[in-house]
């Protein structure tokens, strides 16, 4: 159950606080000794243990009904970080990507504009996504944004929303992580799973470039955001300091495993025929296949990004690499039973 909102609220407020990368860095602000408001729609915490000076908060930030409690949780609130999101899937509407992204940091705003603290910070996390598409040279946070799905053109209206919000006493930051991988995360646990049981194929030979980034980082990268100066009204990129193809990083999560990750890839053609059929074949049952066209198109495109401004503002590096990272990835997936 949730617990009862305090009498004096935490100074921190996580939005998305129980999810991925939300309970690493409710975690982290924890361990500084700092107090956190964790708040999420359920108001549970599915992990092992819910670290000390921590209050979950159920609220749901599509529900109009919860706007008096969005405000009384932001009251005395000077620093916020909104990570509420869903992550893209073929079969999710629109509607629910707008209802979180667009009007729940519409929601968030508001309310903070009526808090009572002098000063307040927001840092707001997108995702490079909204991007698109890069190319082979890696893009900076001044290219013009040019989502292609209604994930990312919701997170970039989300940003608009959260930097429009400025103010001489509320400071806004925009992040946007790339590729984020590691414990906790369910999202890309079907490739793994698919290259531990041999049945993975790379598209178009794994051309396509990446450039994931461990959670830990990410987190750090988002405290650092919290306190440092000078970030105010910036859009920051935060990826990991290795871009690699991704057969590559196939054959890094094979190692990981203790498997070959490398096997004959499926032509471009045919994936996409593939992924057509695949739809239409699961459309009447309301669930996603294994293979679509848009994932297709994912899988084949260059997504790489300058990260000197996370540096030069921030301080910021990635310090984990990606084969630490994989194998740490792996290891908790087999501590969760996920893989054999």
């Amino acid at each position: 159950m949730a617990d009862p909102a305090p009498a004096v609220l935490a100074l921190t407020v996580v939005f998305g606080g129980s999810g991925f990368i939300g309970s690493h860095v409710v975690e982290a602000l924890a361990a500084e000794g700092q107090k956190v408001t964790a708040v999420s729609r359920t108001g549970k915490w599915p992990w092992v243990a819910k670290p000390k000076n921590t209050v979950l908060v159920a609220l749901d930030l599509t529900d109009h009904n919860d706007d008096n409690a969005l405000a009384g949780l932001l009251a005395e609130a000077t620093r916020v970080i909104n990570l509420a999101g869903v992550l893209y899937r073929p079969t999710t509407p629109r509607g629910t990507f707008e209802g979180l992204h667009i009007h729940g940091t519409h929601r968030i705003v508001d309310a903070l504009a009526r808090a009572s603290t002098p000063t307040c910070r927001l840092v707001h996390v997108s995702t490079t996504g909204v991007l698109g598409p890069t190319g082979t040279t890696p893009l900076d946070e001044e290219a013009p944004p040019s989502p292609t799905t209604a994930y990312e053109r919701t997170k970039l209206e989300g940003e608009t929303l959260a930097l429009a919000s400025r103010r001489p006493h509320r400071e806004v930051t925009i992040i946007r992580p790339g590729l984020v991988y590691g414990p906790r995360d369910l999202h890309l646990l079907a490739w793994f799973k698919a290259i531990a049981n041999g049945t993975y194929r790379a598209i178009a030979n794994g051309r396509a470039l990446w450039q994931p980034i461990f959670v830990d980082d990410v987190v750090r990268g988002i405290q650092s955001a919290l306190n440092v100066q000078g970030a105010d009204g910036q859009t920051i990129h935060l990826a990991g300091s290795e871009r690699a193809t991704i057969a590559d990083i196939g054959a890094k999560i094979g190692a990981a495993l203790g498997k070959n990750g490398t096997r004959a890839s499926i032509p471009y053609p045919l994936a996409m025929a593939a992924g057509a059929i695949l739809e239409l074949a699961y459309k009447p049952l309301g669930t996603d296949p294994p293979l679509t066209r848009a994932r297709v198109r994912t899988m084949t495109q260059n997504r790489v990004y300058a990260i000197d401004r996370a540096e030069r503002l921030l301080g910021f590096k990635p310090e984990v690499s990606l084969d630490q990272g994989l194998r740490r990835t792996v290891a908790w997936y087999r501590s969760q039973g996920f893989l054999p």
